[in-house]
């Protein structure tokens, strides 16, 4: 009995569909990695805001500042036109305000485009100052400068204008 020979194929392996198979795969998980890093690296986790408290391993939203300011009859109407934020505030004791409020205008999800103004009284609940630019919606957050009590709501600039109502509400 005389053995079948064995027949190689003379071609290389670098001509060959496997190794190039097995190589791509590979080399999709490099490329793939490198996507997922460079996103990563380019958009870090956004600062959350709000009245949290941890609680064991959860965050908690307390609503404490919305609170506070619901009990000191806290609301406002803020109107930006003009390249000016005026905001017109009404409490139980106006005269107990502080002279500076802070406006935090938060766009929804680029920490990057979100805007603190200082408000200073010009007469009586009225407050102003100058806008600047803002994101073309968001959240609005007008509280006293040490965040005891806070008032908020949602805007959208419509043709160069906001006007929104700001209550004590929970975010």
């Amino acid at each position: 009995m005389q053995a079948t020979p064995v027949k190689h194929d003379p071609t290389p392996w670098y001509r060959q569909f496997w190794p190039w198979f097995l190589l791509a795969i590979l080399g999709w998980g490099v490329v793939s990695a490198s996507i997922t890093l460079a996103v990563a690296v380019g958009n870090p986790p956004q600062m959350m805001t709000g009245d949290y408290a941890k609680l064991g391993k959860a965050l908690v939203d307390t609503h404490e500042r919305a609170d506070r300011a619901a009990a000191l009859g806290l609301s406002g109407r803020l109107t930006l036109a003009g390249g000016e934020a005026v905001l017109a505030v009404e409490a139980v004791d106006l005269a107990g305000l502080d002279d500076a409020l802070m406006l935090l205008v938060q766009h929804p999800t680029d920490a990057g485009q979100d805007r603190q103004l200082r408000l200073l009284r010009v007469a009586g609940g009225r407050y102003a100052a100058p806008s600047g630019d803002w994101p073309a919606r968001g959240r609005l957050i007008v509280s006293d400068l040490e965040q005891r009590w806070w008032i908020s709501s949602v805007y959208r600039v419509e043709d160069g204008r906001v006007e929104v109502r700001l209550s004590p509400e929970r975010l």
